[in-house]
């Protein structure tokens, strides 16, 4: 049999790699390219077999799908396993009808299940007590089932399926050749429409395939486990064992079998997939298969694609060109030729490889729902597709990788976005920390498609939301970040998300102050008449409680240092290790420009009690609010900064009042009392006034003796002038 459908994507499936950072322990995290981008961009994955091998089979071309599909499931209130057979004759047929099957299929016998069918329909009946006579008399269960496959067609809608199987595994043990046949039987009934709720069809190919190779049919046999593979985890099972019982045997054995392009196909597969395996449990018998996969040139020619895969992984580079130039043009082929190239230190033809293997995939991926149409095990089909999916995803951002190296910011971050949500935390460093903002912007607005609101989720983060719009809300708090507070509240998607930034643009600008206040305050001058400024403390504040209580979502960093993308919950550390490939220069500039002021764990912290500490400012020392500010700004960083925290706490000792919750502070804040440091605010200017009146008579005293001065000193100087 020859695959067509899959054959561009199965050779090329990933599996999931460990990468440089080490991280918090948390959930399973995404592949990062970047953590080490050259040594990701030279490995070349390890491909799963149970996609691989979906190669070695064409697909049956439109088997039903059935309403309900049915899997032995274990009932814990009984303590037993129900059949899957059980199940589909309690939910398919009426309450009676389903009590009377059950009630037969506790008899003895046949004969005996008979007589308490005996209401049911033929159809039942006869099959259910061929049923209740398979282990025990298979004669007389094959004689029922033959009756039923011998009833008019509108009389056995319900069992035919059924009955087929059955027979042909009674007709397995003293004629195969009978029971192969009437199981292809029952597969070409089903791509007609036949109902088969318990998915036999499926169970056939692996039962087929068990005859075929007691047979020594090897081919057919590989054949039609690998169209089983399609649909459930035991045709790659079987496939995987029959493998390992290949490469156990001698060579005298296995050489011949090598000759037939199945098993030499099935066992280049294994190979590929199964190495660091091998390298590690049987690095003998790695060697063997090895040299007699390649000692015969039209098995290496055949699978030369494979073979130099394996030489690529064991470092054997020469070899691994040579049999590339013999494979033919597939994806694999130009994604190897990539890292050739990468090894060579030759970006350019790399670049242009990777563009050919992206090429290369077909422009519609096979989806579990249409091809096929008949899922026996639907998760199985689904993760299939997901990791042929991921391959194709794993091409475009490693271009996206080499692009960033080559200095091509904009088309890097194009190809890493296309890649989608596997690759989002590469996405999202040249998103944050490479672009300039109007690039961002720029790229944003141009290719990025609005995103959609969660229904469920009350925050986006990458585990559950589409790439444009973390894209977008990426965006959005950097751009709140720079103080464009108008334009960012465009970019959030979320409607809670714009209405806070909203909140925030409001209090930023209530706590502005006027050119007169900001000048007077730069030259250490502060007004004794309320000018606004508590107006001003207020807004501060309220703006330092919401960064602090809302920070990560509004103005924080995806990825280092606040870690949005796994919502401040986990972070990771480089390794030390020296990279194989150095940042280079240009992107390094960009970096310094784009980091975290502060540049510390949970940066919009700082940026809280930072303007906490500006409110205390505005606060008379002597007032509640004073202490209350600097008592919020050390609690937001006591646990994490303690040395910084402190510094808030020693500046309430040196100017602030006592309070009675003194012995709180830094644990357990109260809000500012506004009203109260208005009062404060009124009786310190009174209390002024006198000192300020002496002030002023002294001022002017002193400005009359300077006037007097003055002119006494003009005076003397003209009389020292000689005259004209």
């Amino acid at each position: 049999m020859t695959h067509v459908r899959f054959s561009a994507l199965a050779s090329v499936v990933l599996l999931s790699l460990s990468s440089a950072p080490v991280y918090s322990c948390g959930p399973d995290f995404p592949l990062q390219l970047l953590s080490e981008r050259g040594t990701q961009l030279q490995n070349l994955p390890e491909p799963e077999f149970a996609v691989l091998v979906t190669q070695l089979a064409s697909l049956p071309t439109s088997w039903p799908v059935p309403e309900k599909a049915f899997h032995s499931q274990y009932d814990y209130q009984a303590d037993r396993l129900v059949s899957a057979t059980e199940q589909a004759e309690q939910q398919l047929l009426p309450a009676a009808e389903a009590k009377l099957v059950a009630a037969m299929r506790q008899q003895p016998d046949a004969a005996a299940a008979l007589q308490t069918g005996k209401d049911l329909s033929d159809e039942l009946r006869l099959y259910t007590a061929g049923a209740v006579a398979f282990s025990q008399d298979p004669k007389a269960a094959a004689v029922l089932f033959q009756q039923v496959l011998a009833l008019p067609a509108e009389a056995q809608s319900q069992r035919r399926s059924w009955a087929l199987y059955s027979l042909a595994r009674l007709q397995a043990q003293t004629s195969p050749a009978e029971a192969l046949q009437l199981w292809q039987q029952l597969r070409d009934e089903v791509n007609q429409g036949l109902a088969d709720p318990l998915q036999l069809a499926v169970a056939s190919l692996g039962e087929a395939a068990r005859l075929r190779l007691a047979a020594q049919q090897w081919h057919d046999a590989i054949g039609l486990y690998a169209t089983q593979a399609h649909y459930d985890a035991s045709g790659y099972a079987s496939l995987l064992q029959l493998s390992r019982q290949l490469l156990a045997m001698p060579d005298a054995d296995l050489q011949p079998l090598l000759q037939q392009p199945a098993v030499s196909r099935l066992l280049s597969i294994y190979l590929l997939s199964q190495l660091s395996g091998l390298q590690y449990s049987a690095p003998q018998q790695l060697t063997r298969l090895l040299q007699l996969l390649q000692q015969t040139p039209d098995i290496q020619l055949a699978n030369a694609l494979e073979l130099a895969a394996v030489s690529y992984q064991q470092g054997q580079y020469d070899s691994a060109t040579t049999l590339l130039q013999q494979a033919a043009d597939s994806p694999l082929k130009w994604w190897l030729s990539a890292k050739l190239a990468l090894h060579n230190n030759d970006l350019a033809a790399a670049a242009a490889a990777y563009a050919k293997a992206s090429k290369a995939f077909p422009t519609a991926l096979p989806s579990p729902a249409k091809a096929p149409e008949f899922q026996y095990d639907e998760a199985f089909s689904r993760q299939i597709s997901r990791k042929q999916l991921q391959t194709q995803c794993r091409v475009e951002a490693e271009a996206g990788v080499l692009a960033l190296q080559r200095g091509e910011y904009l088309q890097a971050l194009r190809l890493l976005y296309q890649a989608g949500s596997e690759f989002w935390q590469d996405t999202a460093y040249i998103a944050e920390r490479v672009l300039t903002t109007a690039e961002l912007q720029q790229f944003v607005d141009t290719e990025v498609p609005a995103g959609a609101p969660k229904a469920q989720s009350q925050w986006s983060w990458f585990g559950d939301t589409e790439p444009n719009t973390l894209l977008r809300q990426l965006l959005a708090r950097r751009l709140l970040r720079e103080g464009q507070t108008d334009t960012a509240q465009r970019y959030f998607v979320e409607p809670q998300l714009q209405q806070l930034a909203k909140q925030y643009q409001q209090l930023q600008q209530d706590s502005s102050a006027n050119a007169l206040q900001n000048q007077l305050e730069r030259l250490g001058i502060r007004l004794q008449l309320n000018l606004g400024q508590l107006e001003r403390a207020d807004a501060l504040f309220q703006l330092a409680r919401l960064t602090r209580q809302h920070g990560l979502e509004l103005l924080g960093y995806e990825m280092a240092p606040d870690y949005q993308v796994f919502y401040g919950q986990f972070e990771f550390y480089t390794d030390s290790t020296p990279p194989l490939w150095p940042i280079p220069a240009a992107e390094q500039q960009r970096l310094t420009q784009t980091v975290a002021v502060p540049d510390k764990r949970f940066h919009y912290r700082y940026v809280a009690a930072d303007l906490a500490a500006q409110s205390a400012e505005l606060w008379p020392q002597n007032s509640h609010a004073y202490a209350a500010s600097l008592c919020a700004a050390t609690t937001w960083l006591i646990n994490r900064d303690a040395e910084t925290a402190g510094k808030y706490y020693q500046r309430y000792l040196q100017h602030g009042a006592y309070v009675p919750w003194g012995a709180d502070f830094g644990i357990r804040c109260p809000q500012p009392d506004a009203a109260s440091a208005a009062n404060r605010l009124q009786a310190n200017f009174k209390a002024s006034l006198p000192r300020q009146r002496y002030l002023a008579i002294g001022g002017a005293a002193l400005l009359l003796a300077m006037a007097g001065c003055w002119a006494w000193w003009r005076r003397t100087k003209r009389a020292g002038e000689p005259s004209n």
